[in-house]
């Protein structure tokens, strides 16, 4: 028997690692958060960005979406970048010495000076935005790894929740007939698929791991065009970088997969293909693999007391979300709209608390 187990930057939070992007953020910057406290052969574009759009803008420290906003779309009036040239209706034309405008933006500002030119154009921009890009995966992956090392024990937590996690819903005189998947969506890897004690068969980090220092920051790609400039910023295309020329194939689940568990991810737009291609293999609307969406309660008000309540139904949005633009993807238009009801009908769709000692000081499903 088997189950595929899917984590998400909640698992490492709940183990006491300080891996969200705004931790990181909070270490760069020294506690301020403000840009004024890098240094200025240090920084970075993406610095300039989030301090261009301040802590109440929802995308603070939530990268990924960040991203999206940029080069892909922000809203009817397409991505930042698009807004920043389109507006001025201004053109790059070399050859025109009277042309004296360009954009009025610390983002452009910042690109002109390191790229050591007056005018430059949306393209030229935009190809600077992934190189940035590039060197900012780097520094956080060096932010983490000093995290990892800096907790003896970090490992150890990992291993016990994930052996909660991986025995939940099973009984106890099956639990040794199951072997296990993981699909992991953070940077570190606690855990190799050789650790037999584990029970773990396959596991793959999708966006890279620590021990190469080489990760990835991207954007959905369900719904980019092949010819989108914003391409090259998908995770699909930012992943090709990631393959190695020969590497053992992971098989991480198929038809006769039991279970699904899911815990600690945000289940973000920027991650639906990755579910569709897993909710597809297991043919989820025929089949019979269930679906086990797994939480930790966290201090949620003000006074750092937990509403459980509050954790769950934010939860069922997500899930409700995912399900949905899940099921917008079927052939059959019918199955898509009531995939919800008949995964409740059958009890293949359940939420469950994780019980495990908690090092949790904070939501563990918000990116900031």
């Amino acid at each position: 028997m088997h189950q595929l187990i899917i984590l998400g930057n909640g698992f490492d939070l709940t183990c006491g690692l300080k891996s969200k992007f705004s931790d990181f953020y909070s270490n760069r910057t020294n506690g301020t958060s403000s840009i004024e406290s890098i240094p200025k052969g240090e920084r970075n574009v993406w610095d300039v960005i989030l301090s261009e759009i301040g802590q109440n803008d929802p995308l603070w420290c939530n990268i990924e979406s960040l991203i999206s906003a940029y080069v892909l779309q922000e809203d009817e009036w397409g991505s930042r970048l698009d807004r920043m040239y389109g507006q001025l209706m201004w053109a790059i034309d070399p050859s025109n010495q009277n042309q004296s405008e360009h954009p009025n933006n610390a983002v452009y500002d910042y690109a002109s000076t390191c790229l050591g030119k007056e005018y430059i154009s949306q393209e030229e921009l935009t190809g600077f935005l992934l190189s940035s890009l590039k060197d900012y995966e780097y520094i956080f992956a060096s932010y983490l790894e000093e995290q990892v090392k800096k907790d003896d024990n970090y490992r150890e937590k990992a291993h016990a929740n994930f052996a909660t996690i991986r025995d939940d819903c099973i009984k106890n005189s099956q639990q040794l007939e199951y072997d296990s998947s993981v699909l992991n969506f953070n940077y570190t890897d606690p855990f190799k698929s050789e650790e037999l004690g584990l029970g773990i068969v396959g596991a793959r980090n999708v966006h890279g791991t620590l021990d190469r220092t080489d990760i990835i920051f991207g954007i959905d790609g369900k719904d980019v065009a092949e010819d989108d400039p914003a391409v090259l910023f998908t995770k699909t295309y930012r992943l090709m970088s990631l393959v190695p020329y020969e590497s053992e194939t992971v098989k991480l689940c198929d038809s006769d997969t039991s279970y699904i568990k899911i815990f600690g991810h945000s289940l973000s737009r920027a991650d639906y293909s990755y579910f569709q291609s897993i909710f597809d293999t297991v043919n989820l609307y025929g089949g019979d693999t269930k679906l086990v969406f797994m939480y930790k309660n966290y201090p949620n008000k003000p006074d750092q007391s937990v509403d459980e309540q509050a954790i769950r139904e934010e939860l069922y949005s997500r899930i409700s979300h995912l399900l949905m633009e899940y099921g917008s993807t079927l052939d059959n238009k019918d199955h898509g709209k009531n995939l919800m009801h008949k995964l409740l009908l059958e009890q293949r769709l359940l939420i469950k608390r994780l019980d495990v000692k908690s090092y949790l000081y904070a939501n563990i499903y918000s990116h900031q």
